[in-house]
């Protein structure tokens, strides 16, 4: 996956002992590992070739490829054993595991070296919110003199460079050599957004956190878990995983005013490590004065409440909803130990967060607003923050995408439509499916007459910023920092915040 490429080499007995009987040998065990694999193209002379069962492929079909390749390895799964034991006779070693996506994670930890244990890890998950704590805690990680890595839906990034993110969390395998590259590199603290699927999918299993943020719950991702309580589940696990680590120190941190996150935290007798939470409707252990909260256009402020009243918290972040995760961010920090200085020192730096809340100024009297908001909570939460700035009329520009949970398409055209002066449903990522019946299943949940429908998401931009004038507010959401568009299975150019700013 990533060009600086792990030099390393370990005999199959060795690899398999550290990883903790993650996978038995079955032959070959005098074979030696220079890599972990589980797509067979990236298989070269030496590599472990891990047959990982997944939902549109099984890997165990590519296993006479990775030999081909120069596998000197493969692991398979337990009940398939039989169907390779003969391997072993021309020299490849065979593993067999009761689970190769287990034994993926576990196998790939081992041979990096398992490079979470040398540096701090922070793991973030909900719904809505992560990118921007990790932002939040780069920043303040960066004042407190650490040297912060990011992992994230926007990219990997660590010591000024960056790689592209084609997953919010990596696979296994792929997580732990970016670990292994960023503890090579001098990383000392590492911040991670850690998604449901790689939940779901163990691939966080074999990291070894010091802090696990949770943000919130809100329908989203019920086309991949099916159902909110699988949904739930998923990020459960999160806080599971946090309890396996050896790290000492360790500290979970929940946001109550959440009903899911109360759930969590009512349950936190069940885990060795402290609980912290956070909130604002909800007492709380970090809590914000509620009259000192101020969101204007020039950012957001407030002073807490608790645990220590009066820190003064100022944000160059727009919207109310910042205030969460700039709460989780404090939260988390502190219990790590940074005072309180250099937090507010580290959010009062942080200039802008790539697709959230992203303005652009006219010149003509009225704003642009460009977020990544595409799920029905975070777009409520968005226009709401919208809505408390002086404006004339507020605009807004959205779609939903395709191949995705088709249950939240009409409650976002409701949330847009209760929320704008004119809402205007266009094309969002429509993927393989037709970007007509994705409009139509938004259209549902419209209950006015106050929307149009603009297919094309060029010309829906250009219509809002044609029409907008002195004080209204025009919002694009959807899709942020993203800068392409899916139409079938191609992927184009297309970046919401340049095409504003041309149409401007």
């Amino acid at each position: 996956m990533f060009e600086n490429k792990a030099e390393i080499r370990m005999g199959l007995p060795e690899l398999v002992q550290k990883a903790g009987g993650a996978a038995e040998i079955l032959g070959g065990d005098g074979v030696d590992v220079t890599s972990v694999e589980y797509d067979s193209r990236n298989v070269k002379r030496g590599s472990l070739f891990i047959a990982v069962e997944g939902f549109n492929s099984d890997g165990h079909r590519f296993i006479a490829s990775a030999i081909e390749n120069g596998a000197s390895a493969v692991c398979v799964a337990r009940d398939r054993a039989r169907d390779f034991a003969s391997l072993h006779q021309d020299g490849t070693g065979v593993l067999a595991a009761d689970d190769t996506r287990t034994a993926l994670s576990r196998l790939s930890a081992a041979f990096f070296g398992f490079p979470s244990r040398s540096m701090m890890v922070i793991g973030i998950t909900g719904t809505n919110g992560k990118t921007s704590v990790t932002y939040m805690l780069e920043a303040i990680l960066k004042q407190h003199g650490l040297i912060p890595g990011v992992i994230g839906t926007i990219n990997y990034r660590w010591g000024g460079g960056t790689f592209h993110a084609p997953n919010t969390t990596p696979e296994s395998r792929d997580l732990q050599e970016l670990l292994w590259m960023m503890r090579r590199d001098g990383v000392d603290a590492v911040i991670m957004e850690v998604s449901s699927h790689a939940l779901e999918l163990k691939r966080a299993d074999d990291i070894d956190f010091d802090a696990a943020v949770f943000t919130n719950l809100t329908r989203d991702h019920l086309d991949f878990h099916h159902d909110f309580g699988s949904y739930f589940n998923a990020k459960r696990r999160m806080f599971h995983i946090l309890e396996m680590s050896i790290k000492n120190g360790r500290c979970g941190v929940m946001n109550v005013d959440d009903p899911y996150g109360r759930e969590l935290y009512l349950i936190r007798n069940q885990f060795s490590y402290p609980v912290t939470s956070f909130g604002i409707d909800t007492k709380a252990d970090y809590m914000p004065e509620r009259r000192s909260i101020n969101n204007s256009i020039h950012g957001l402020s407030y002073r807490m409440e608790r645990p220590d009243p009066g820190i003064a918290i100022n944000l160059k972040l727009l919207g109310t909803f910042q205030l969460y995760n700039s709460l989780a961010a404090i939260s988390v920090s502190h219990q790590m130990g940074v005072p309180y200085e250099d937090i507010t020192t580290g959010l009062a730096d942080l200039e802008t967060i790539p697709g959230r809340f992203d303005v652009l100024k006219s010149g003509k009297g009225f704003i642009v607003i460009v977020d990544y908001a595409h799920t029905v909570d975070a777009l409520q939460k968005l226009l709401e923050s919208v809505k408390e700035l002086d404006h004339r009329r507020v605009i807004t520009v959205f779609g939903c995408g395709g191949d995705r949970d088709r249950t939240k398409r009409p409650l976002m055209g409701k949330v847009a439509e209760a929320n704008s002066d004119l809402a205007i449903v266009t094309s969002d990522n429509p993927r393989t499916e037709d970007s007509d019946r994705i409009i139509r299943d938004i259209v549902v949940g419209l209950e006015k007459d106050n929307h149009e429908i603009i297919p094309d998401r060029e010309e829906a931009i250009g219509m809002a910023v044609g029409m907008a004038r002195a004080g209204d507010i025009v919002v694009i959401a959807g899709k942020g920092h993203e800068d392409y568009q899916i139409i079938g299975t191609e992927k184009i150019h297309f970046d919401d915040k340049e095409v504003a700013a041309r149409c401007l």
